[in-house]
């Protein structure tokens, strides 16, 4: 990072770094099932209005294990105040991923598990990738963030956006229609897509009694007969999915910064700016367009093996 950085965080605009850095202090909630800002609002004695301020969200959307400001920092001494009992945030580490690491080994060097760091990560998945910067919770710490972790967050999204870019450079974009038997595949997804609306968000779920995002497109390409690997959406986006041009009905579109500055959310194409995914509130249509998602799409992607 360069030095401007650590001049501005650690400068008069102190207090501001801990709302920069909101999502590695101990001030935070992690969305369960049932949650709405409104009744986590409630919970934490805060308004609808200080969430969504905290966390800049546009709107009321939240997602299964987002996790939100729920505590406003100490004007003095930078330190996220618990409202209930007035402690202090658990100490977050960073740990970046080298060659030859997994989930398992990480999580031993740190006495903690695989469940753990999964969790404390929004990973849908036990894939990591070189270079990656992980969050190690250490309880029980009672010192505020350092602007070395601040800039850890900072360095980790505009690496993630680095990679997307790179990522995007490196595809040559799809021109060129599908063929007749991948079209009958893709009005096959659509039906399949559209019978599962209502279906219950389920975090890992990729079954009728529930799914996640890259669940719930697994479960739907399969039973339209287009071979799919069950993997995250980013693990999609990276490896099995070029851009297009046009999308079709049926092609699939990515999100980031849903809940990680990474992509984090995908969903399939139904035309007209439209889209069908497993949110929140489980499997709905959504719009492109609307501001919420107009900020985080990245690409309409084809998978590969869709000619």
């Amino acid at each position: 990072m360069q030095k401007k950085w650590k001049t501005l965080l650690s400068g008069a605009l102190f207090t501001s770094v801990f709302l920069v850095a909101s999502n590695v202090d101990a001030a935070t909630y992690t969305v369960q099932k049932g949650d709405n800002l409104t009744k986590i609002a409630s919970t934490h004695k805060t308004t609808v209005q200080q969430l969504k301020q905290w966390n800049k969200l546009s709107d009321d959307s939240i997602f299964l294990e987002q996790k939100l400001i729920v505590a406003m920092p100490d004007k003095v001494t930078g330190k996220p105040i618990d409202k209930e009992n007035n402690s202090t945030a658990n100490k977050t580490q960073f740990y970046t991923v080298a060659k030859g690491d997994n989930l398992t080994n990480i999580a031993k060097k740190y006495n903690a598990t695989v469940s753990d760091m999964k969790q404390w990560n929004a990973l849908e998945s036990d894939a990591i990738q070189v270079g990656q910067k992980l969050k190690i919770q250490q309880a029980n710490a009672k010192e505020e963030a350092t602007v070395d972790e601040v800039e850890a967050v900072i360095e980790f999204k505009e690496t993630a956006d680095e990679a997307i870019a790179k990522q995007l450079a490196n595809e040559q974009e799809i021109t060129t229609p599908i063929n007749a038997a991948s079209q009958q595949k893709y009005n096959q997804v659509l039906i399949v897509a559209n019978q599962s609306l209502g279906v219950p968000y389920v975090y890992g779920g990729n079954t009728m009694a529930g799914f996640d995002c890259s669940g719930f497109v697994n479960y739907v390409y399969q039973q339209a007969g287009i071979n799919l690997t069950r993997k995250s959406s980013l693990m999609y986006f990276q490896q099995d999915t070029t851009k297009v041009k046009t999308p079709l009905p049926g092609d699939l579109v990515f999100f980031k910064n849903t809940f990680i500055p990474n992509i984090s959310h995908m969903g399939i194409y139904i035309g007209n700016d439209e889209f069908i995914h497993a949110g929140s509130q489980g499997v709905v249509v959504a719009n492109v367009k609307t501001k919420y998602w107009a900020e985080r799409i990245v690409s309409f992607k084809r998978l590969n093996n869709v000619q």
